[in-house]
């Protein structure tokens, strides 16, 4: 279970350490389903796609409360839980429990499709007659042998590009080689871009961060606030009047969300990250706490926090990418602002 979430839109290669980690700290369905979300997401930090891991853990719970503590072996109860979708119920049934059920990830939808010559059609359209397809085939107690050697012929023979049809047991049976993949260019993903301004405030050596709430993006995760806006294009003599314009919303965020007064001392290097259909811009800005300034409400969702002490939270990579920035403390002396 752990491991086909994981490997949701994530490399095997990319998974394996994470995977490692994660069992060690959480080597049983009652470890998992009693440990806290923010243990969980710390768990995951750097793995991106955050919705699995609370997904993960909420099936956790609900197993531990509605099924003994036993991860159903049907994929009828599997679909019921939280981030179970039919590869996912369909893998975990048939290797783990050799369920006849089928289990049709990326690659082997794309082996289907070339076997059948219907190379450049839409797999999901297509996706009802395949899994039927391949829960007739299946050898009768073999489900998980069946199932792992479609993925493993998908993944290492049946290849996107080039694929090496001269190894292939199922050669002489394909249609592949005799009219290769027809295919139908989709429109490409239309990747949002965003600019974020994010304010690094200090107090007394220590820095605001504030955790999202179970909702968007980073939900469950803690962050430096930020200020959200659509990136546009810009010209060279509008950077400045622009960058005055970060200020301001940084100030204005800071005093409605967090009662703060700030000052600004000044901007840190620009840093790129990429989310799924998001690529973010973060301008970092350094700042403190102004005099006099009330200390935002106690509250568990805001904290400060030493650079030292990070580590301890689930924060996401691009999150750490700018808490790297935090200079030295003999080098946070104010430039204006």
């Amino acid at each position: 279970m752990v491991s086909e979430f994981m490997l949701q839109q994530t490399r095997v290669e990319t998974v394996q350490p994470y995977f490692e980690r994660f069992l060690k700290l959480f080597p049983t369905l009652p470890s998992l389903a009693q440990a806290s979300l923010p243990q969980v997401l710390k768990a995951w930090a750097g793995l991106g796609y955050y919705a699995r891991a609370r997904h993960l853990h909420q099936a956790a719970k609900i197993i531990r409360r509605d099924f003994a503590g036993k991860i159903p072996s049907t994929k009828k109860n599997l679909l019921s839980l939280p981030g179970f979708g039919p590869y996912t119920a369909g893998a975990v049934a048939s290797l783990a429990f050799n369920r006849p059920e089928p289990a049709l990830d990326g690659n082997v939808r794309r082996f289907l499709l070339r076997l059948l010559g219907l190379g450049g059609r839409n797999p999901t359209n297509l996706l009802p007659y395949l899994e039927n397809l391949v829960a007739e085939l299946i050898p009768p107690g073999r489900a998980s042998d069946f199932n792992q050697a479609l993925m493993e012929l998908g993944a290492l023979i049946c290849i996107p590009s080039r694929p090496r049809c001269a190894f292939c047991p199922v050669n002489k049976f394909c249609s592949y080689p005799r009219v290769g993949d027809k295919v139908h260019k989709r429109s490409a993903k239309k990747i949002r871009k965003e600019a974020w301004t994010v304010a690094l405030v200090e107090q007394e050596g220590r820095f605001l961060l504030n955790r999202q709430e179970e909702k968007g993006l980073l939900a469950g995760l803690w962050q430096f606030p930020i200020v959200r806006a659509n990136k546009k294009g810009e010209a060279g003599g509008l950077k400045k009047a622009q960058e005055l314009k970060e200020r301001k919303a940084l100030r204005e965020m800071l005093r409605e969300d967090f009662g703060l007064r700030i000052e600004i001392k000044r901007p840190l290097p620009p840093q790129e990250h990429s989310f799924t259909h998001i690529q973010v811009t973060m301008k970092p800005f350094l700042c403190s706490a102004a005099r006099p300034s009330r200390t935002p409400p106690a509250s568990k969702n805001v904290r400060w926090i030493k650079p030292v002490n990070f580590p301890r939270y689930p924060i996401s990579r691009a999150m750490s990418k700018i808490a790297a920035l935090i200079p030295a403390p003999s080098a946070r002396e104010p430039a204006g602002g």
